[in-house]
């Protein structure tokens, strides 16, 4: 019984950490690939999005187009 106790407590802290990752990602500034302008997104949008390094699969809200760039601060 012990080992389910242990395990959701895992489970949730796992959870929280993805939450509290996309909040603070969905502070960051994303370029659309296709049209190349600038967004900042919801963090639920990026909870579930699909990554690789700083390219993302979300839509950018201007052409509708999935893929986009997360900005790099030093470039600002």
């Amino acid at each position: 019984m012990e080992w389910i106790i242990v395990t959701v407590i895992v489970i949730l802290a796992a959870f929280i950490a993805c939450i509290l990752w996309a909040k603070q990602l969905s502070k960051h500034t994303f370029q659309c690939k296709s049209c190349s302008k600038e967004f900042t997104t919801n963090w639920k949008r990026l909870l579930f999005a699909i990554h690789s390094d700083d390219c993302y699969e979300i839509k950018c809200p201007f052409c509708n187009h999935k893929g986009c760039i997360e900005k790099d601060p030093k470039e600002s």
